[in-house]
């Protein structure tokens, strides 16, 4: 009985590990670098460090106010791409916010490869914060450093601007007429979960 076990249990063994073979021959032949390799798509997942000079003014009938300054804000943007069109979301402190709400950036964007590892990637959006909704544009430079076919790392810098201008109730005074402009420089680091590049297909044979 007992050889019977160890028996099937070095033929489940055997079964497991074929398997596990040929998933990574299977996905190590489609993450290769041909010549004219197009990249197909790519998860990133991104930590950036945002140093900020903003202009917040606010007001009603009554009275009002302009506070101008820099700050630093820091976080986290998982970005998609397809077909060179990126989707990101970052996620960031906010050190002018009176709460622990911080800041969202939904963004768009495309890159334009100016080297195998360099991409100049222009962007369009809308953030979120205390203050409002708002549009933000700006442009990165990414860096890649290729660890596997699929898998790498990277460094970005970019420049960045955001307008918010919202109105907000007050139960004593006027609605305050509240605008808020940054304009931003961003370093950081990323990490290339998945790049899927397809090879270039002939149609001249």
């Amino acid at each position: 009985m007992q050889m019977i076990l160890n028996n099937t249990t070095t033929y489940i063994s055997r079964k497991i590990g074929l398997i596990l073979m040929l998933v990574c021959s299977y996905l190590t032949s489609f993450a290769q670098l041909p010549v004219g390799a197009k990249e197909t798509f790519h998860l990133k997942i991104e930590q950036e460090n945002r140093l900020s000079q903003y202009s917040h003014q606010g007001g009603n009938s009554y009275n009002s106010y302009k506070i101008t300054g820099t700050n630093m804000s820091y976080g986290a943007l998982i970005e998609l791409s397809y077909r060179q069109v990126t989707l990101g979301a970052s996620f960031l402190n906010d050190p002018q916010s009176s709460g622990e709400s911080g800041k969202t950036d939904l963004e768009a964007g495309y890159e334009f490869t100016l080297t195998r590892n360099l991409k100049l990637q222009p962007f369009i959006g809308s953030e979120i914060n205390e203050t409002g909704t708002g549009f933000t544009t700006g442009i990165k430079l990414n860096r890649n450093i290729e660890l596997f076919d699929y898998i790498s790392l990277g460094l970005f810098t970019g420049l960045r601007y955001s307008n918010i201008h919202s109105l907000q109730d007050s139960f004593y005074y006027d609605a305050s007429d509240i605008s808020e402009k940054n304009l931003s420089i961003s370093l950081g680091v990323y990490a290339m979960i998945f790049d899927y590049k397809r090879p270039k297909i002939r149609r001249d044979w």
